[in-house]
């Protein structure tokens, strides 16, 4: 049995709403979890290196960090109010993403929750936005959210990479589907499995010396079927939500999270590094920007936490 227990929320004071807080309220009274909300906040003139004298930059600093700490105190009574027990962490970090990372090493956390902008740009990526790097960095699962507004479709899509029969794959799609599962279940939703496959005619077109065997594409067709039908079976997934279509994976799971009307999109990502990771954009990251439902984001080594007997 798996199960979700501690919940970091990160709030973001430059935002004038936070979606990841009414999110973490639905899903912790969902699976009975509790919640820690996450703050930062620094000033580089309360540094070692700033020309202020040291009590001033004392006395500077201990006033932001009260008053952050003030501000996340403020969102307590809405959780105590519906019995879900929550804390708070205020972090001098520079960048909020550090402070996740740096409550992550201190914390045993099952889910991170970040509310997020519906469209990143180059320039976001480049300078090393927050959501990337939590994204690419967080040793637990992320789900981040594009609205307040409640799951009320019910419906959450499971995109996997079904024919992949390496370890590292095998392991990232049963921890989307039991992530997936866990939550369809907690709250009565449908669950979809997605799988895409690639553009068989459109690589062989480019190659065009080169002649596409008998039957390709309808051989490509069934092995995915097989494949995504076996994974279907074991989280117990109706055949009639069972979706496999050509394409890249962001171009279909941005039409079929509209068609199907999906409140929750679960991925699976492997962070590339470098210059190429920051250009072209992992694939992950691409979906985020692409689709209006909510993203959640497995990493090979994310688990749920057994439940303790």
């Amino acid at each position: 049995m798996l199960d979700i227990n501690h919940i970091l929320v990160v709030l973001d004071s430059d935002h004038p709403e936070q979606h990841a807080f009414d999110r973490a309220l639905a899903l912790a009274s969902s699976v009975k979890a509790n919640i820690t909300i996450l703050g930062s906040c620094y000033e580089s003139y309360c540094e070692e290196s700033s020309s202020l004298e040291v009590e001033t930059k004392h006395k500077i600093k201990s006033a932001l960090i009260n008053n952050c700490q003030l501000w996340l105190e403020s969102f307590a009574g809405e959780a105590e109010k519906q019995g879900i027990e929550i804390s708070s962490e205020v972090h001098w970090q520079k960048n909020l993403h550090n402070a996740v990372m740096a409550s992550m090493n201190a914390n045993d956390f099952d889910l991170v929750i970040k509310g997020t902008q519906h469209h990143h740009g180059l320039v976001d990526r480049i300078f090393t936005h927050s959501d990337w790097n939590i994204l690419r960095h967080c040793p637990a699962p992320v789900l981040l959210v594009k609205s307040s507004k409640p799951w009320a479709n019910n419906r959450i899509i499971a995109s996997i990479d079904a024919t992949s029969h390496d370890e590292g794959h095998r392991l990232i799609n049963d921890n989307i589907l039991d992530f997936a599962e866990h939550l369809a279940d907690h709250f009565s939703t449908d669950l979809h499995l997605v799988n895409s496959y690639p553009m068989v005619a459109l690589a062989f077109a480019m190659v065009p010396e080169v002649t596409a065997p008998d039957d390709i594409q309808k051989y490509i067709t069934q092995q995915h079927r097989t494949e995504c039908e076996r994974y279907a079976h074991k989280y117990s997934i109706n055949d009639d939500h069972i979706h496999i279509t050509e394409g890249d994976p962001d171009d279909v799971l941005e039409v079929m999270s509209k068609e199907i009307e999906a409140d929750l999109v679960v991925i699976g990502s492997v962070a590339r590094e470098g210059i190429s990771g920051v250009l072209l954009g992992n694939t992950a990251e691409r979906i985020v920007d692409r689709v209006s439902a909510d993203v959640l984001v497995i990493k090979p080594l994310d688990g749920v936490n057994p439940d303790v007997s």
